[in-house]
């Protein structure tokens, strides 16, 4: 028996007139979107679209997924009109969509769900986003209309991977066509535009695909245009060069906003910023000693001066907006109480004023991203300056962004750092995946990463409840389990915690239906001008 979700039985039809509105209007103008990080591949499973998120938001325009987000992150159908979730939680069965084309013409059926699932199971094929499919043990056929997936394990996030990006569903037959490596860059989808032209790492342009099943979208065209640089794509916003630019930085929004032609769109983000301990050193395996370092920051002044009022200083793991979020409590900024917990961590100044113990001084070494964040290299170094007052040695060494995710993952013994600025995103919109991401005990904290524990936090009792909160599909009863996991990582202090931001796009007055998602997304999808 199958227990039947809630928003399973919302009708295709209903939703259709809400979300896809402007899929009906009639065809437009060409919007073109400046965007500040590279488009390389196309392709859902192989490397997720490569870049992050330029790519993705590519992706959520070229392909539809079984499942959609609406405006506040909440699960609504696409491709499945309806599903129904086991009792055990270790299964769903999806209703599909009945005359949806692929744009090569091919039918989207239960067949060409198995196809794309069972791509994403394979290891090798999708390394990225892997704690979303490794769960996943089998696909199976009921009808051409009707397919179950079911899982290894309980697992009540399933619903959010197939509403993630990496669940988008691809043509079986342009993969044979193309292969498995060459449809990166020649995807052919479900969704409302097909590729049109694609150069690598320059520009994307996409056009209305005639045959969606939601009807021909309000803009004929549009264009992704990769513009690294904030003062380009700002000025090419000014001209109308393009109609879209995104990662405003915060200091150029109140001038913006007077300017007639250009309208600000801000969305808090799902994505807390911090700076990760690595627990692996001592005396960093020390709570006080990271506790500390949590009163010696003045989180709430970097948010308030530094973004201009557009980011909040955080007190909980979780971002504000985030399914599960819980309150937990605030590291007030109290340099005199950091020193307290490190003197009685047995860390006391020396002569010249910097703390030692044993007669070795407490040195701290920071990893800082340049350009990855908003403001990392600024927010890195008045943490070393605070760190610095209350008698730490601190230093820092910078990252250029491309080869920061990479310094972060190495094993154990190869990490040349004590701290690290880094902000997790939870493109699929569940607190658990975000908690589970970052928390949830390492396989082998001597190894490689499972997925984003840098700091080796280990915690069985946090395991644990991430557990049940899996095998737990009622919200209610999830989001209490959620809210320990909550209190116990953050008296425990793997992180600094510092501040969520907001998500701010710029765009030209008159384009219209241009969302901005928490999950650091800008999608043109529904866009008209």
């Amino acid at each position: 028996m199958y227990r039947r979700s809630a928003l399973g039985l919302i009708g295709s039809v209903p939703f259709l007139g809400a979300r896809d509105a402007l899929a009906q209007a009639a065809p437009g103008k060409t919007l073109t979107y400046g965007q500040s990080t590279r488009v390389t591949a196309l392709d859902p499973a192989q490397g997720a679209f490569a870049t992050y998120p330029g790519g993705y938001e590519v992706g959520y325009c070229l392909f539809d997924r079984l499942v959609d987000f609406d405006a506040d992150l909440k699960i609504v159908p696409q491709l499945a009109t309806s599903w129904e979730i086991a009792p055990d939680v270790k299964s769903v069965r999806f209703k599909l969509r009945a005359g949806v084309k692929f744009q090569d013409g091919a039918n989207f059926d239960a067949a060409a769900v198995k196809f794309n699932v069972e791509r994403l199971m394979d290891r090798e094929r999708t390394p990225t986003n892997r704690p979303l499919w490794d769960v996943v043990g089998a696909v199976e056929i009921v009808d051409e209309s009707t397919v179950i997936v079911r899982t290894k394990d309980a697992f009540s996030q399933i619903l959010n991977s197939f509403a993630h990006g990496s669940g988008s569903m691809v043509s079986p037959a342009s993969v044979a066509k193309h292969g498995e490596k060459g449809v990166a860059q020649n995807p052919v989808g479900a969704g409302p535009f097909m590729l049109e032209s694609f150069t690598p790492g320059q520009e994307v342009a996409l056009k209305a695909f005639d045959g969606y099943w939601g009807g021909k979208p309000a803009t004929a065209r549009l264009v992704f245009k990769f513009i690294a640089e904030t003062a380009t794509r700002v000025a090419a916003l000014r001209t109308g060069s393009i109609d879209i630019a995104d990662s405003i930085p915060v200091k150029l929004v109140a001038g913006l906003r007077r300017e007639a032609e250009i309208e600000i769109l801000t969305r808090p983000s799902l994505r807390p910023l911090g700076l990760v301990i690595n627990m692996a050193n001592a005396p960093f395996d020390d709570a006080k000693v990271r506790q500390a370092l949590n009163h010696a920051v003045p989180v709430k002044t970097i948010a308030e001066r530094v973004f201009f009022g557009f980011a909040k200083a955080s007190d909980s793991p979780l971002a504000f907006d985030t399914q599960g979020y819980k309150r937990s409590s605030e590291y007030e900024y109290a340099p005199d109480k950091a020193k307290a917990l490190l003197a009685a961590a047995g860390w006391t100044p020396g002569a010249d004023g910097k703390l030692q113990k044993g007669g070795k001084s407490l040195k701290l070494r920071m990893l800082a991203s340049d350009g990855l964040f908003p403001g990392d290299v600024s927010i890195t170094e008045i943490c070393q300056r605070a760190f610095q007052q209350i008698g730490i040695d601190a230093a820092i060494t910078k990252i250029e962004g491309g080869a920061y995710w990479g310094e972060l993952r190495k094993e154990r013994a190869a990490l040349n750092f004590d701290v690290a600025i880094f902000g997790f995103n939870p493109s699929n919109a569940s607190g658990l995946y975000h908690l589970e991401s970052l928390f949830k005990s390492n396989a082998d904290d001597a190894g490689k990463l499972d997925v984003w524990n840098i700091g080796r936090y280990r915690n069985g009792k946090v395991d644990e409840l991430l557990r049940q909160a899996n095998a737990t599909v009622d919200p209610a009863g999830q989001n209490a389990l959620l809210g320990q996991v909550q209190e116990l990582v953050w008296a425990d202090a793997p992180y600094v915690w510092l501040h969520v931001n907001e998500n701010v796009t710029a765009i030209r007055k008159g384009v219209k239906g241009v969302e901005v998602w928490p999950i650091v997304f800008t999608i043109p999808r529904r866009a008209s001008a």
